[in-house]
């Protein structure tokens, strides 16, 4: 449920910023360049982070016992 609520907030925050983007003046638009800025930053790492994830992790979890819970 709360990855639900938390997908649902990411798209209404990205409608949001495409309707600002069209709205806005252009002197007022530089203020969304930060988030862009900070998205170019952030994605490449957490990109690098979901690969060593991804490679780093059992293959065949549903057979094997390593997310199994006590």
């Amino acid at each position: 449920m709360l990855l639900k609520i938390f997908v649902a907030l990411i798209v209404i925050a990205g409608i949001a910023v495409g309707v600002a983007a069209l709205v806005l003046p252009r002197d007022q638009i530089v203020h969304l360049i930060v988030f862009r800025d900070f998205f170019d930053i952030s994605l490449p790492i957490l990109a690098f982070g979901a690969l060593v994830k991804y490679l780093c992790s059992c293959g065949r979890c549903a057979s094997c016992k390593c997310t199994t819970s006590k």
